[in-house]
């Protein structure tokens, strides 16, 4: 407590209470009401890229994350044990039931910010040699895969984690196969159609960083913003959150159109987005780790893998919405290409 309060000291206030909701996350009760004070990634000599990102934030985050608060002497920050600590006014859920936000007024909040900080560039060299480059791993992944599930097939006794893989190696198959088809489809990078619009992503976005206040969402922990192709941010989202067996992908999948028009999405980006959400790098990276893992029990090697292999099955699930878009999208694009302009 008494730590607490010589941060607190610095914005001119006193603890009344306080609960500690995460290991770097607090609320306090303080006689000018309820705050969250967080301590940030940045290490007390990394000032000058915490100030950046609260300049961003308080030119042009107002409808979208809490306002910080300003100390004393006027810092949004506080130094303590060699990190950097920021208040925020608590903001409570309006709303108990899963998902904690509302899927469209997140989808809107989301486009917002995509559309609002939209802008063209021609520096995409890496982020198309990135999604490439995802076609040939995933390949050589599969005949790791291939090769492990022959070990666990030759073993009298299977372990529960070699159960687990072998029957979800059908679904995985499909997976891989389906990015196949969105791979025929992806263009030379001399073909790709225009200029790849930038935006500013939030960096890491998950239902715990997102709270829903009388039907509006607002953003938390926008420590990890950066400058990139929207369709990062958007894949992140579903990818933390497909982990979980109550995900709600149907009306993930149903309300997506908020997003798409609010952003103005194109149907390129369509394409670059399910190809993001065919994730079978994380499952890979996962199985191998717990096959050398000698300290969990076969149990918790069953429930971690589960997770990855969520991912890849509710990631397909969108992923073939998107891509059905896509091709009816192209459809259009090319009757009206083949078509005569009867005004001419």
């Amino acid at each position: 407590m008494n730590y607490l309060q010589k941060v607190i000291d610095k914005y001119g206030m006193s603890i009344q209470r306080a609960e500690q909701i995460t290991k770097k996350l607090y609320r306090i009760q303080t006689d000018y009401g309820d705050f969250a004070l967080k301590q940030s990634r940045y290490h007390s000599n990394e000032e000058n890229k915490w100030n950046s990102i609260v300049d961003w934030l308080e030119a042009n985050g107002g409808h979208l994350a809490p306002p910080l608060a300003r100390t004393k002497n006027s810092r949004s920050y506080v130094k303590s044990e060699e990190w950097l600590y920021y208040l925020t006014p608590w903001v409570q859920h309006t709303k108990d039931e899963y998902p904690s936000h509302d899927i469209e007024s997140f989808y809107r909040s989301l486009g917002i910010l995509h559309k609002q900080t939209k802008q063209t560039s021609q520096d995409n060299y890496h982020y198309i040699e990135y999604l490439g480059n995802r076609k040939e791993a995933s390949e050589q992944a599969h005949q790791q895969l291939l090769v492990q599930i022959e070990g666990f097939e030759k073993r009298r006794y299977m372990s529960p984690l070699g159960l687990a893989v072998c029957s979800q190696y059908k679904q995985i198959h499909y997976s891989l196969e389906f990015m196949k088809d969105l791979f025929r489809e992806f263009p030379d990078r001399e073909n790709i159609s225009g200029e790849i619009p930038q935006v500013m992503n939030h960096g890491n976005l998950k239902n715990d960083h997102i709270i829903q206040y009388h039907g509006h969402s607002y953003f938390l922990n926008w420590e990890q913003m950066f400058v990139g192709p929207a369709m990062l941010d958007v894949s992140r989202f579903f990818l933390n959150d497909f982990r979980f067996h109550d995900s709600p992908v149907e009306a993930y999948s149903k309300k997506f159109h908020v997003y798409e028009q609010l952003y103005g999405i194109t149907n390129q980006e369509r394409l670059f987005l399910a190809i993001h959400l065919i994730d079978p790098h994380h499952y890979f990276h996962r199985l191998d780790q717990l096959t050398a893992d000698e300290h969990s029990s076969e149990l918790e090697k069953v429930q971690r893998l589960e997770k990855s292999f969520r991912r890849m099955v509710y990631g397909r699930v969108i992923a073939e919405s998107l891509f059905s878009s896509f091709q009816a999208q192209q459809v259009k694009e090319n009757e009206s290409i083949s078509t005569p302009d009867e005004t001419q």
